[in-house]
């Protein structure tokens, strides 16, 4: 079996400043649990100041695949969602 990475799109539900920001990825890494790895979180500007979070993951492919990851970080106050918007395999 091998590693599944996903890019997790996670949406604030309001425009957050920098520091806002900086917050939710420091929120972000202390929700992801082994056995998976967070390997990069990146912002990304999506409209009219709205800014987003590209969350890139790493799961082992027998551990049930990104959607607890997924979920976990959708339960974040201030998470409108956490949206896997792309997959593949190692």
């Amino acid at each position: 079996m091998g590693e599944v990475v996903a890019l997790i799109r996670v949406m604030p539900s309001n425009v957050l400043n920098d520091e806002q920001m900086e917050q939710l990825k420091e929120e972000v890494k202390k929700r992801i649990k082994e056995p998976a790895k967070l390997t990069r979180i990146d912002i990304r500007d999506i409209a009219f100041g709205l800014r987003a979070l590209d969350v890139t993951v790493v799961v082992p492919d027998k551990e049930g695949g990104v959607d607890p990851v997924a979920e976990e970080i959708s339960c974040i106050d201030g998470v409108a969602s956490a949206e896997v918007i792309d997959l593949g395999r190692i």
